[in-house]
């Protein structure tokens, strides 16, 4: 009995050693990357959250994304433990004109059409993928499973008439797990979702060269009791309704099973290698951005600096251990309306 316990241990320890061992004569890396990116067309981005009170603009979005990714590569398997941060809404420029007014008492003398979607989660999960290669390209799909916290979805469509902005008729649908608005809790388990990804380059000639991601090509997020608020309002003087309520306000509220998913992600990059220039585009449902950016290499470290259609200016350091972007359409951060930090430190053996 005590001599199969010690063959068992025995091996078990080799088993380890010499998967240790693989380990760290095959080619790989250590990795951790946080990236944080948002755009708010309307008004600044820290007013996008505390309140409209800066210079306003006609604007129909507002998006906001940030990933926390620690991972490791062996031999082209990859995998990732990530924390997401994500927050899209797109409305008419008329809902976002109405809001401000209504958010700093101004009158308004017109009739506007309120149109207003959001969707917003956090979630955990992890990441598997493979890297395929080619002697010019290489392909890396990855599958993400995640367990989904905070949520919600929605929907507000209506009509605002002249005024204060309080005289409105309004048809709400909202998925949740908390509405701080309405203050609604309910008792909702954590959702899960799904999402695959894609990204590769592809060495054209001597000298020039593509690369491209598609974040959430495929993506589903799922809440098998999901809390929800569906309701009409109906306030001061309306000239026409888009709904029926029994009084001022009426709708139900309850629990059921909802599956929802957000746009893709997309992003390409054409490099000409010898002058280091590189045209990038990224899209995003509404939101979209071209750059251009030139980098210099001076001893193991590439120095860079892009601008962007959404008056963005940008600043890089770029190595083989390091990665630092910023970029923002001011200096004055609570003033930026566009602005992105990448962090990347990666340890490769």
């Amino acid at each position: 009995m005590v001599l199969g316990l010690c063959l068992v241990k025995v091996n078990i320890t080799a088993g380890l050693f010499l998967c240790a061992s693989c380990i760290a004569h095959a080619d790989g890396r250590i990795y951790s990357y946080l990236d944080v990116e948002a755009s708010s067309e309307p008004v600044p981005i820290g007013d996008m959250i505390d309140g409209w009170d800066s210079t306003f603009k006609s604007g129909d979005y507002a998006y906001a994304k940030a990933s926390a990714v620690i991972g490791v590569d062996v031999n082209s398997w990859i995998l990732e433990r990530e924390t997401r941060w994500y927050y899209y809404l797109t409305f008419s420029p008329d809902t976002a004109a109405w809001y401000r007014d209504l958010d700093q008492g101004n009158e308004r003398t017109s009739q506007d059409q309120i149109e207003l979607s959001a969707k917003v989660l956090e979630a955990q999960g992890l990441r598997f993928g493979h890297r395929f290669e080619g002697e010019r390209w290489q392909v890396t799909p990855k599958l993400a499973v995640y367990k989904v916290g905070h949520f919600q979805f929605g929907q507000l469509n209506g009509v605002s008439f002249d005024g204060t902005g309080r005289n409105v008729s309004v048809e709400l649908n909202s998925y949740f797990d908390e509405d701080k608005v309405l203050n609604y809790k309910a008792d909702v388990p954590e959702g899960t979702g799904v999402s695959l990804s894609i990204a590769g380059d592809w060495q054209i000639t001597d000298q020039w060269a593509v690369d491209y991601e598609f974040n959430d090509l495929f993506n589903r997020w799922m809440f098998e009791d999901a809390a929800f608020n569906k309701g009409c309002v109906n306030l001061g003087s309306v000239d026409e309704t888009v709904c029926t309520s029994s009084s001022s306000a009426s709708g139900r509220s309850g629990q059921e099973r909802l599956v929802e998913t957000i746009p893709v992600t997309s992003k390409a990059r054409l490099i000409y290698q010898p002058l280091g220039l590189a045209l990038a585009g990224t899209m995003h449902g509404r939101y979209e951005r071209l750059s251009l950016a030139k980098f210099w290499s001076l001893d193991k470290i590439d120095l860079g600096a892009s601008i962007y259609s959404t008056n963005q200016f940008g600043l890089h350091v770029h190595n083989r251990y390091f990665q630092l972007d910023v970029v923002s359409d001011d200096r004055r951060i609570h003033y930026a309306r566009d602005a992105e930090v990448t962090l990347d430190v990666s340890l490769p053996w």
